[in-house]
């Protein structure tokens, strides 16, 4: 294990000891044990599209069918919640959500979850990871996060070492008119060599490169007369997690920026309407740059666009008790294309949900969404 890695774990955990028997006898002391099992049942796909080349899979870009349409039981979150005495510290360890950001289809400072594009209001699983954190003055706390394990939601290849340590350090406040974090994250996100794999230079072992990232961002969301804005954004340094590794492809390892910027509305009829533009500093201004490596990795969560603009237009509106229809259109404005993906939610009970979906890609072969053809799933959801 690297060795700031073994001290942070270790001053974390000595925390723990210390506060937790200081607080055994104090007057108090609270602790609290939550858990969250989810289960998803998700059939097959009601259409399959023809695969002719790298692009037929989009647009699902955060997600390959085999890994989404599928049965899926999963342990969400299990953790406990130490709080010693009546002090302002908050100790939470086991395998619970952590979410950065401020974006509802895009997060592009969140290094730990991959936000699926296709359903922006799904709920991550929870990362094995302990989090300490610290109200001070009111509305300001200063926290700290360290993951331990794996995120439920990335592939096998992209689970996290421990002796990468991946965690985040931030700040946030809170006042009457916005809510304002500032953070520092490091994590590892490999990349995959696609081009070298389809001409043989490489094999699979080589192919996966340990990338790490280093992110300073910040994030601000707040209102005016009922109208939503949240912005967030930052710059990344990325390097190769193993010195022996030879980096191929120069954007594996390119420092960037990246920030997105949005705003939202609910009218009286309860009619939601969400609106982003995102600036990924790794995107590709035009078709004529894309590469395979950008068309592979983008359908296989490396990576949130392939394009350096991108806009998203959302709406939502009850239409029964328990029944909502949806509309997302996400649109690659350096292609140009869009994939409009309309759903269909019905809540059965508190704990079981249904949902219908489509997508239906608009946009020229060479475009990022390729040769797709339209495609539909149902999703059952039921937590205990």
């Amino acid at each position: 294990m690297k060795l700031k890695s073994f001290i942070f774990f270790f001053l974390l955990t000595g925390l723990l000891s210390v506060y937790d028997s200081a607080a055994t006898a104090a007057e108090g002391f609270d602790a609290e044990f939550k858990s969250h099992v989810d289960i998803s049942a998700v059939p097959q796909r009601l259409t399959q599209p023809d695969q002719d080349d790298e692009t037929d899979l989009l647009p699902q870009p955060h997600f390959l069918p085999e890994q989404y349409f599928d049965k899926d039981v999963r342990l969400k979150e299990v953790y406990g919640i130490i709080k010693p005495g009546e002090g302002d510290i908050t100790l939470r360890l086991g395998r619970q959500q952590y979410l950065t950001g401020t974006g509802f289809a895009w997060n592009p400072t969140d290094l730990f979850n991959h936000k699926k594009i296709m359903d922006p209001a799904y709920k991550t699983s929870g990362i094995d990871s302990a989090y300490m954190s610290y109200a001070f003055s009111g509305e300001n706390e200063i926290s700290t996060f360290y993951s331990f394990g794996q995120n439920l939601d990335r592939k096998k290849s992209e689970y996290t070492d421990t002796e990468n340590g991946d965690y985040q350090v931030k700040i946030k406040t809170r006042t009457n008119i916005l809510d304002l974090a500032i953070h520092y994250s490091e994590a590892s996100r490999p990349r995959t060599d696609y081009e070298g794999l389809k001409t043989g230079m490489t094999d699979m072992e080589l192919a996966v490169v340990p990338v790490r990232w280093r992110l300073l961002a910040a994030g601000m969301r707040s209102e005016i007369g009922g109208l939503g804005i949240h912005v967030e954004g930052g710059r990344a340094w990325l390097e190769a997690d193993d010195e022996t590794t030879e980096i191929k492809d120069e954007s594996f390892t390119k420092d960037h920026t990246r920030f997105l910027v949005g705003v939202d509305y609910t009218f009286k009829n309860e009619l939601y309407l969400v609106l982003e533009y995102y600036q990924e500093g790794l995107g590709k201004t035009s078709p004529e740059e894309y590469t395979t490596n950008d068309r592979l990795g983008y359908i296989n969560n490396e990576f949130d666009t392939i394009g350096r603009d991108n806009i998203f237009v959302g709406a939502s509106m009850p239409i029964a008790d328990k029944a909502s229809i949806e509309l997302y259109n996400i649109i690659n404005a350096n292609d140009p294309s869009v994939v409009v993906n309309p759903w269909l939610n019905f809540e059965a009970s508190e704990d079981l949900s249904l949902s219908i979906s489509a997508q239906i890609p608009v946009g020229s072969e060479e475009s990022s969404i390729g040769k797709t053809k339209p495609s539909a799933f149902g999703r059952i959801q039921i937590n205990f």
